[in-house]
C-alpha cells in the first residue's frame, strides 16, 4: 500500500471494483413509478456499487476513523433510547410521554443511518441507507411539529426553584394551619371550661339568690306594715332591684349553658301576639317609667311559638331600647303579618345607634360595643340568647340603624 503522503497527491478515483461496474454517469431515464418499483425490488442488492473502501482513495487511518466514529455514534444513539424507555417505564407521571416516544424513534433511526454508513465500507446497501434516511427525515419532522405544539405547555412548566419555593410555601401554610388548629383546640377547651364554670356557678348561685330574694320580699312586706322601718325602705328597694338584676344575669347564664349544650327547649303553643306585647310593655313601663312606649299592629295576630321565650326576646329588645335611649324618648313596638305563615315584630328607639362596623356582631355572645361598654351595664348575652331563641323557631332576627337616629331590632317567624 502506498504511503498516506503519496495518497493525498493522487486524484480521487474509484478502485478496480468500481471500474468493473456498468455505472452510468447520468440518472437512468425511467418513469418515477418504475424507479420506485426498481428501488424496492432491489432494496438489499448491492451489485450496482462497490464497497466504500474501493470508491475513492481511502487510507487505513481515514477509513477506520470514519467507521469507528459512526459505530460510536450508533452505540450512543442506541443507548439513549434505552435510557429514555427506562425513564418512561419507571416514571408513569413524567410529563409529555408521547414526545419521548418520538424522540426514541428519531434517535434510533439517526443511529441506524450512522451504523449503515459504517457497514457500507463493506456492504454498499445504498438503497437501504436512503430508505432509512427518509424514515429518519419523516420522524424528525413529526418530532419537530410535536415539540412545537408542546412549547406553550413547556413554557408553563415550573422550574425546580419554583417547585422548591412552592414546597416551602406549602410547609409554611401547613405549619400555620397546624398552629391555628392547636389554637382553635385550645380555645375550644377554654370555652368548654368556661361554659362548665358558668353552668356550675349559675346553678350554685341560683339557690342562695332565691333565698335572698325571698327574704327581701318578706322584709319589704314588714317595712310596708311597720312605720318604724320606713327609713330602711329605700335600701330594701335598692337591694331588691340589684337582686333582680343578678337573678336575670343568672338566668341568662343558664340559658347560655343550655344553648351551648343544645338543651334549649321550646314549648310551642298558639297565642295572641298583641296580648303578649301589651303585657310585656306594661311590665316594662312599671320597671322603667322613663320612656314612652307605643304599640301598633294587628290585634288579632296569632302566633304558634314558645310564649315565654318570645316574651323574653321582646323584653331584651325593650331593655336595650331603654338602656341606650335618652330619658323621655319614644320607643315603638310594631307587629305585622308578612304572609300566611310568618309574622314580624320590631322595636324602634331614638337612641345612640350602633356603629356600622359593629352592627354585624351585636348578636354575638359577650359582644359589646367598645364606646358604650364602659357606660352601660350588661354582659352582652341578652341579644345572643334572643338570636338563638329565634333561630330555634327557624326564624330570622336582625337590626338596622334608622335614617335619623336610633335603631330597630326585629325578628320574623
Amino acid at each position: 500500500m502506498e504511503s498516506s503522503k503519496s495518497l493525498t497527491h493522487m486524484p480521487a478515483k474509484c478502485g478496480t471494483l468500481c471500474g468493473n461496474k456498468n455505472v452510468s454517469s447520468h440518472p437512468i431515464n425511467q418513469s418515477l413509478l418504475s424507479q420506485v418499483k426498481h428501488f424496492f425490488s432491489e432494496l438489499f442488492h448491492t451489485s450496482d456499487w462497490p464497497a466504500r473502501w474501493y470508491c475513492g482513495n481511502w487510507d487505513q487511518f481515514h477509513g477506520w476513523l470514519y467507521i469507528l466514529s459512526d459505530a460510536a455514534i450508533w452505540l450512543a444513539y442506541f443507548a439513549i433510547p434505552i435510557l429514555l424507555f427506562r425513564i418512561i417505564s419507571k416514571r408513569k407521571d413524567i410529563p409529555f410521554p408521547k414526545i419521548l416516544w418520538l424522540f426514541i424513534a428519531f434517535i434510533l433511526l439517526c443511529g441506524s443511518t450512522h451504523l449503515l454508513d459504517a457497514i457500507i465500507f463493506w456492504w454498499p446497501a445504498y438503497r437501504l441507507s436512503a430508505l432509512i434516511r427518509f424514515m429518519t427525515a419523516i420522524v424528525s419532522l413529526f418530532t419537530v411539529y410535536a415539540l412545537y405544539r408542546l412549547l406553550p405547555m413547556i413554557y408553563h412548566l415550573r422550574t425546580l426553584d419554583q417547585l422548591e419555593a412552592e414546597i416551602i410555601e406549602r410547609k409554611k401554610a401547613e405549619e400555620e394551619l397546624r398552629l391555628q388548629q392547636v389554637s382553635i383546640k385550645a380555645t375550644e377547651e377554654l370555652m368548654a371550661k368556661k361554659d362548665e364554670f358558668m353552668s356550675i356557678a349559675s346553678h350554685e348561685l341560683k339557690t342562695p339568690i332565691t333565698t335572698v330574694k325571698a327574704s327581701l320580699q318578706v322584709l319589704e312586706k314588714m317595712v310596708s306594715q311597720n312605720d318604724d322601718l320606713k327609713g330602711i325602705a329605700p335600701f330594701v328597694q335598692r337591694s331588691s332591684k340589684q337582686v333582680n338584676k343578678l337573678t336575670n344575669l343568672i338566668d341568662e347564664l343558664l340559658d347560655v349553658t343550655r344553648i351551648q349544650a343544645g338543651r334549649l327547649e321550646l314549648k310551642r303553643s298558639e297565642f295572641n301576639l298583641m296580648e303578649l306585647v301589651t303585657e310585656c310593655v306594661e311590665q316594662c313601663r312599671l320597671a322603667d317609667g322613663k320612656h314612652s312606649i307605643g304599640i301598633r299592629g294587628d290585634e288579632s295576630l296569632l302566633l304558634f311559638a314558645d310564649h315565654d321565650r318570645i316574651e323574653q326576646v321582646l323584653s331584651n329588645f325593650l331593655t336595650n331600647a331603654f338602656k341606650y335611649s335618652p330619658e323621655g324618648s319614644a320607643v315603638e313596638v310594631h307587629i305585622e303579618r308578612l304572609d300566611d305563615s310568618r309574622v314580624s315584630l320590631s322595636v324602634t328607639d331614638e337612641g345612640i345607634g350602633i356603629p356600622e362596623a359593629n352592627i354585624g356582631h351585636v348578636f354575638d355572645r359577650f359582644f359589646r360595643v367598645e364606646k358604650t361598654s364602659q357606660n352601660y351595664s350588661g354582659m352582652g348575652l341578652g341579644l345572643y340568647i334572643s338570636s338563638q331563641i329565634i333561630q330555634g323557631h327557624h326564624g330570622e332576627i336582625g337590626v338596622r340603624n334608622n335614617p335619623l337616629k336610633g335603631v330597630t331590632f326585629w325578628f320574623a317567624i
